[in-house]
């Protein structure tokens, strides 16, 4: 073998030699190389699945602080609407009170041509009478109602008969007692009114306005009880003396649509000849000045007492000769009805009293309840008698085909009225 040969086949057997040094080596390479790959994706797999741990604890986090945050701003924005809510209703409540005292000081002339001044709005108002009481509800003056007498306890229809006994429960309002006769002077002072309102006519007129004047506490008197018309005056004036002229004019609107409303609907209706008995024995019916009679006008009759003034007493004789169509009897609460009538009657003239044409037709008809309020109060809702008094004297004009003897919310509606409690 030469010697080249030998050379050659030498560093053959040395490059494989090496060469399986180098596949060894990157065998080794490799395999570590894929147990360090194997280690990195542990670690990935391991710190992914922190980060994932980490995103949703965040999440979670997050989640919980905008709930929280929501409520609370909820909460607060709650607080803010009702914070507004308030104070817009404040503003609205110094805006009222501010148109109402820019009319302040007022003088007003009474039923007494007396001119009455009030220098402010007053806040601690007294009524002597139901309808006086009224109209200051009506308005809306129950806010500024101190004291009543104990009859506008009794005696309001609805829903001032609501209003004023859950003032008087509360204790807003107290009893002055009873002013048939003349008024408490004593419990009148107790409650410091700065205003006094009544009725004129009811006998306590000229002696309350001069004691109270003594005492420098202005006193109303309406004119409520001789017209309609005056009626419309006294809402009014208790309007400008209260601060509540806005809504006395509204009153007083609304009543002259509903009279307007009556006199188309009544239009070429024959006359009806009618008596209105407020107590019996003495008899004592609603004669001419009154504005009961204007309520009978308006609901289609003639007063058959029209020629004598206020509410005269009247004999058996007088009401035989007067010969009314209809007998509107008030109950009083229930101390009369039609027997107690025809009692008095066949007691003071014998049999002749079945020539009354009322009582030879059967239309004797008895008020009961609020709607004796209607009738006998010079208020808010007269228009609503003289309503109550056409449907009782023009029943078909009304679509009413039988017209029941007892009179009274339960039994007869009255167009524009809630049975359950006053206007509609």
């Amino acid at each position: 073998m030469s010697l080249g040969n030998a050379k050659r086949r030498s560093a053959s057997t040395a490059f494989l030699a090496a060469t399986l040094i180098i596949m060894v080596v990157l065998v080794g390479l490799t395999a570590y190389s894929m147990y360090q790959v194997q280690v990195i994706n542990r670690k990935l797999s391991d710190i992914s699945s922190s980060v994932s741990n980490i995103n949703s604890t965040v999440m979670s986090e997050v989640s919980s602080r905008l709930a929280n945050e929501s409520e609370y701003l909820g909460e607060l924005l709650s607080q803010l609407n009702t914070s507004v809510s308030s104070q817009i209703a404040k503003i609205r409540g110094e805006v009222s009170n501010l148109e109402a005292t820019i009319g302040f000081p007022v003088a007003i002339v009474d039923a007494l041509n007396q001119t009455v001044y009030v220098p402010s709005m007053p806040h601690r108002i007294v009524t002597l009478d139901p309808a006086s009481t009224e109209i200051v509800l009506a308005v809306g003056a129950a806010g500024q109602l101190v004291g009543v007498d104990n009859n506008s306890l009794v005696y309001l229809p609805p829903p001032f008969n609501y209003t004023i006994n859950r003032l008087y429960q509360n204790g807003s309002v107290a009893s002055i007692g009873s002013t048939w006769s003349s008024p408490c002077v004593e419990a009148i002072l107790a409650l410091r009114p700065d205003l006094v309102i009544g009725a004129a006519g009811w006998g306590y007129d000229d002696y309350i306005a001069s004691v109270l004047s003594q005492y420098g506490i202005p006193v109303l008197l309406l004119p409520s009880s001789s017209s309609l018309s005056d009626v419309y005056k006294s809402i009014i004036m208790v309007g400008e003396a209260t601060g509540h002229v806005k809504e006395a004019v509204s009153i007083v609107e609304n009543d002259s649509a509903i009279v307007d409303s009556l006199e188309s609907r009544l239009q070429g209706l024959p006359e009806v000849r009618v008596a209105i008995i407020a107590w019996v024995n003495p008899t004592y019916v609603a004669g001419g000045g009154t504005f009961q009679d204007d309520l009978i006008t308006l609901g289609g009759g003639v007063n058959a007492f029209a020629n004598s003034s206020g509410w005269p007493v009247v004999t058996a004789e007088e009401l035989l000769e007067a010969n009314p169509q209809v007998i509107i009897l008030m109950s009083n609460g229930g101390l009369f009805n039609e027997s107690y009538l025809i009692q008095w009657l066949n007691s003071s003239i014998g049999p002749a009293y079945k020539n009354i044409s009322a009582i030879a037709s059967g239309r004797v008809y008895l008020v009961e309840g609020w709607y004796e309020s209607v009738l006998s109060e010079p208020s808010v809702l007269v228009p609503y008698g003289a309503l109550l008094i056409a449907e009782i004297l023009h029943p078909q004009a009304f679509n009413i085909s039988s017209l029941p003897s007892v009179i009274s919310p339960s039994t007869l509606g009255v167009p524009g009225v809630n049975l359950e409690g006053g206007p509609a």
